[in-house]
């Protein structure tokens, strides 16, 4: 018997039935839009880094009961951390779960291995890092230990500088005792690298010096920094700020910009013009690649940058002063004096940046006009 409806008016129905299962089943599952109507699969977590923050015996190998960080990407939901133990998989619950990190007491019974996080959703992901994990009774914690002083110096500094970031500390404990370094960046204090040191005796004066690294051996961003200074076994310290960067503006004193990448005759840099014999400064660290003369550069320097692949060129330098080839120069170490030498109409440092494999290499020019006025605001 004819239900009166059109095969079209059928079809309608049997579809928007379907539809209607279908964001059924998303809700259900947490999927559907809320608010517009949108579907789209929460982005699964990422862990980068795994890192010791309390009950420590260094970056990487934590005592039971400790606490550990993992950093990464889409880590706010994640409920559970997953551990191996001597029976099987061992589950814990997150301590605090931001976007970025994800903090956790690691249980009794828990073994070394790479930690897992699972979010609501059931999504995984495995630490890169593996956390060697030491009995309750590794961790000596020496009582009265406490810093009384601690001091960034310099208070500012570069990567591959003439001075590293170092800190100077004082503390004072009942007993001699492993004291751990943390360098922190910023407001939010991210963990950027650890130093530590062994069995240091209170009541002396002790340092450490950073190399500008992070934890990833790659250079740490520019900014704000501190120097936190701990027990090793997490107790309470004190912190000491600095700012650090990657490169130094190159040239001293007053200074005026002139003409920057193609401003005719095929310009391949950007020109600083200044009062003659003013220093000269290596924009980054590196090697003197060549130390040389031509008729229109006039006396120039080129520097192999360290850890960039980037060739950085100074010329119209004055004769005597400049840097040897074959030497090696630190961010911010003097390398010549301004001059007018070559072809040039004032004195002034023509300064020219060459991506990989280098100047006249097969690499390319790069506009350095932006980075000088960057590294300006902070030199």
């Amino acid at each position: 018997m004819s239900s009166g409806r059109s095969p079209r008016s059928q079809r309608r129905g049997v579809t928007l039935a379907a539809a209607a299962a279908l964001t059924a089943a998303l809700t259900a599952a947490g999927l559907a839009g809320a608010e517009d109507g949108g579907v789209g699969a929460p982005a699964p977590p990422e862990v980068r880094s795994a890192q010791c923050i309390d009950r420590c015996l260094d970056l990487r190998r934590v005592a039971e009961t400790g606490t550990v960080e993992l950093g990464g990407r889409d880590l706010a939901s994640v409920t559970t951390v997953r551990l191996d133990g001597a029976e099987g998989k061992l589950d814990v619950e997150p301590r605090k779960a931001k976007s970025s990190r994800v903090k956790f007491r690691v249980p009794l019974g828990a073994q070394s291995g790479k930690p897992v996080v699972i979010d609501e959703f059931g999504n995984k992901a495995r630490s890169p890092e593996r956390l060697k994990i030491v009995g309750e009774d590794m961790i000596t914690e020496v009582e009265g230990f406490k810093v009384t002083s601690a001091e960034a110096t310099p208070s500012k500094s570069f990567f591959e500088g003439k001075r590293r970031s170092r800190v100077e500390y004082l503390f004072e404990a009942e007993q001699p005792t492993d004291v751990r370094i943390d360098v922190l960046k910023g407001r939010k204090r991210r963990l950027i690298d650890t130093v530590v040191k062994r069995d240091q005796d209170p009541f002396a004066s002790h340092s450490a010096a950073w190399n500008g690294l992070g934890d990833d051996g790659k250079v740490a961003p520019n900014g704000k920094y501190s120097f936190e200074v701990t027990q090793l076994s997490g107790s309470d310290g004190d912190r000491a700020g600095f700012r650090y960067y990657d490169h130094k503006f190159p040239l001293a004193g007053g200074h005026t910009y002139g003409d920057g990448l193609g401003a005719g005759r095929n310009h391949q840099g950007q020109d600083i013009f200044a009062k003659c014999g003013n220093d000269v400064y290596a924009a980054r660290g590196g090697r003197i690649q060549t130390s040389s003369y031509h008729s229109s550069a006039g006396y120039y320097i080129v520097v192999d940058g360290a850890k960039t692949g980037v060739d950085y060129v100074y010329m119209h330098l004055s004769r005597k002063g400049r840097a040897k080839k074959g030497s090696r120069v630190k961010t911010g170490e003097r390398i010549g004096f301004n001059d007018d030498t070559g072809n040039a109409s004032g004195c002034h440092v023509h300064f020219e940046m060459w991506s990989a494999p280098g100047w006249y290499e097969g690499g390319h020019v790069l506009s350095p006009t932006k980075p000088l006025k960057r590294w300006d605001r902070w030199s």
